[in-house]
């Protein structure tokens, strides 16, 4: 199994702080698989409670 980065933030930060040549392709695939899981239903949930309120 390959090891993501701890979260959405930690993805982040390498993808903006790590030269790209350095990072793991398979980390960052798997790093960005769990992190939409995390965030996608935030943002659904936020598109929702928008929805609702401006009806």
């Amino acid at each position: 199994m390959t090891q993501a980065y701890s979260g959405p933030i930690a993805l982040r930060d390498k993808l903006a702080h790590v030269p790209h040549r350095k990072l793991n392709a398979e980390v960052l695939a798997v790093s960005v698989e769990q992190a939409t899981a995390e965030i996608l239903p935030l943002i659904q949930a936020r598109i929702q409670d928008l929805s609702n309120t401006s009806t």
